[in-house]
């Protein structure tokens, strides 16, 4: 969007002209003609007095505007001042009057599609893909809606069904076109099932945004990232034809106009002809975390649609389920139950330390005992205590790491230095010896299992948090061929000349025999991509606590679309005596109530990755108060 001129006839008295400026856009708000002070001084105090000429001239976020607008109609009232807005920024007024009132119907009386209504919809379109029951409920939920929100579980089919409203809607003559914005790890899903959903020769297009939106693109897939630095690129596309523009992991989004990926997502919202979001983790951290997934669906509307008391920090044990009921009409949701899926087999494989392994650990932990008088409250202390996990958990699975820190390629809240260790001393001694006498036992224990699993033919994904282990997986497993996947590895999308892509990695792992392992890392594959055709075996190096992400990553095995009968089995490893102990005893714990919350139709609370930080080592005080414990050897 760009700047507008605001012109008044000089007889047309008092009026206070709006016009929108930059991108993401904001407004201008400038006095024109002869404005009482009283009124501007009310502007002054209600919006600040950012702008060239503060006597004159105001500018204010869009959000705010739109937020505050029956506040302003009534002061114009008051003293007599007309409004005059540029005719980019009457469209969004006016659109934001016609979303109020679908809103308000959608709230007091909808109107989901029954079973008939949604075979009608979907009757001579392009898509041809059979649905379930809960897929067709869904779906007839969505379309009764302006916009909508599939709060379904992952695993459920919402890229399916976002296909199916996609094209219902463009059969209707609502929408022509499809913007899809996605984490990386989610493109392998729209591409590929577009040709589940729709017969060859009949297939829209779908195209990432590289350089340029290619012609003949129907369906657009961009990420969070290049939303933001292509803003413009994007905005020029979308605007061009009615456009459906939707999130997918729209929790990624949730920080809003204090985020860059969320200040993009709000922002292009306001050209959409049909806005839709997907989650399948959508209960966040706090509720107050659902005003920007709200807001982008119906702008300016957040706050006023989520119930107060839900709102307040911290917030009450029922948040969950007051903010569910009043937003009831407003999303679909299937539970994990409904999908039929048997559930998976799970283990834990204990390994002891082997001697000088063992050392290093108690050595370690000997290091840190009595280091924190801390409270338990003081939060502050997360990001030291972070690193003291990270530490732990190199040494409970490779001590080997201690000497090098993280990579680089490290989620950024992974991130540390090589642990700080005085040449002489007895930890230095220990550390420098391990190399010449020690393979780490977790990394024996896997070598056998993954033999195992490559003499019945079966493929397995292993899990692991430090990048380094896997590059040293990757050389140790070498003739299991494995596939590679973490934050290094670059997209097609980022690099259409890499050598190695994370399509590439997938592909190769889904298609060539010879491939019997993917190495990942859950930060940069824990949502959005699906392996359950090909394998049922998944082995977690090391976790932590971060229940949210193990919760996403088991999913990738885990989903609809398992053939009946077809075991998975989810194997553990864990170092007896470490860290590892607690972490499995608190993921337990989180994971029982996790799992209830999926099971649930109503939100309840949840730890969530956000858009640009992908979580702490630790996500609560509960979490290093059984650090403390463990430090203190109680544990």
């Amino acid at each position: 969007m760009t700047e507008s001129a605001v012109v008044v006839d000089a007889e047309s008295g008092p009026s206070l002209g709006l016009a929108l400026i930059g991108t993401p856009p904001s407004v201008q708000a400038t006095r024109l003609g002869d404005v009482p002070q009283g009124f501007w001084l009310q502007v002054l105090s209600e919006w600040g007095s950012d702008g060239d000429s503060p006597g004159e001239q105001v500018v204010l976020p869009l959000e705010r505007l739109l937020s505050n607008m029956v506040w302003l109609r009534t002061a114009c009232q008051r003293y007599g001042v007309g409004i005059i807005s540029t005719p980019d920024l009457d469209g969004i007024l006016h659109q934001t009057r016609a979303q109020r009132r679908l809103l308000q119907a959608a709230l007091s009386s909808p109107q989901p599609l029954d079973d008939s209504q949604v075979a009608r919809r979907l009757a001579g379109t392009r898509f041809a893909r059979p649905l379930r029951s809960f897929q067709i409920r869904d779906l007839g939920r969505l379309l009764g809606l302006a916009n909508g929100a599939n709060f379904s579980v992952p695993g459920a089919g919402k890229t399916t069904v976002a296909y199916a409203v996609y094209e219902s809607e463009r059969a209707a003559g609502r929408v022509e076109q499809m913007l899809v914005v996605a984490p990386l790890s989610a493109f392998d899903a729209w591409q590929n099932e577009v040709d589940d959903c729709f017969p060859e020769g009949e297939r829209p297009v779908v195209a990432p945004l590289v350089d340029q939106p290619p012609q003949d693109a129907e369906v657009l897939v961009v990420n969070y990232h290049r939303l933001d630095s292509r803003y413009d690129t994007v905005a020029e596309w979308v605007g061009r034809r009615p456009t459906l523009v939707l999130l997918d992991e729209a929790h990624r989004m949730k920080r809003g106009w204090d985020g860059t990926f969320g200040s993009a997502c709000l922002s292009i919202a306001f050209l959409a002809a049909r806005r839709d979001i997907l989650t399948g983790t959508p209960a966040p951290q706090s509720p107050q975390d659902l005003v920007a997934l709200m807001d982008y669906l119906w702008p300016g509307q957040g706050q006023k649609i989520l119930p107060v008391d839900a709102l307040v920090s911290p917030p009450p044990s029922d948040a969950g389920a007051m903010v569910a009921r009043v937003i009831a009409p407003l999303f679909a949701r299937t539970r994990k139950s409904e999908l039929g899926l048997d559930q998976p087999t799970m283990r834990v494989v204990e390994v002891g330390l082997d001697p000088l392994q063992a050392e290093i650990y108690n050595a370690l932990r000997d290091r840190y005992v009595g280091s924190f008088d801390v409270s338990m409250t003081d939060r502050a202390n997360f990001a030291s205590m972070g690193e003291i996990v990270m530490y732990l958990l190199e040494a409970a699975t490779n001590p080997q790491l201690l000497t090098a820190g993280s990579s680089s390629d490290d989620a950024i809240t992974f991130r540390h230095p090589p642990l700080d260790v005085p040449p002489g001393s007895a930890l230095w001694d220990l550390l420098q010896e391990y190399n010449q006498y020690e393979t780490p036992a977790k990394f024996r224990q896997l070598a056998e299992m993954i033999e195992a699993n490559a003499s019945q033919g079966r493929k397995t994904l292993i899990w692991s948090n430090f990048v380094r282990n896997l590059q040293a997986l990757e050389r140790m497993l070498a003739v299991y061929q494995p596939a590679l996947i973490y934050g290094g590895i670059p997209s097609e999308l980022t690099d259409p000349n890499a050598v190695r892509t994370r399509e590439s990695e997938l592909a190769r792992f889904r298609t060539d025999p010879a491939c019997a392992v993917l190495l990942a890392n859950p930060a940069a594959m824990s949502e959005g991509v699906s392996l359950h055709q090909v394998c049922h075996d998944a082995i977690y190096l090391d976790r932590t606590f971060n229940a949210g992400q193990y919760l996403q990553s088991v999913d990738r095995i885990h989903r609809l679309g398992l053939a009946p009968g077809q075991e998975t089995r989810i194997t553990f490893l864990l170092t007896t005596g470490t860290i590892d102990e607690v972490i499995d005893s608190r993921i337990r714990e989180k994971a029982e109530r996790l799992g209830e919350m999926l099971d649930d139709p109503d939100l309840s609370t949840m730890a969530l990755p956000s858009d640009e930080n992908y979580g702490p080592a630790l996500d609560s005080t509960a979490d290093m108060v059984a650090l403390f414990s463990h430090l203190r050897g109680d544990l």
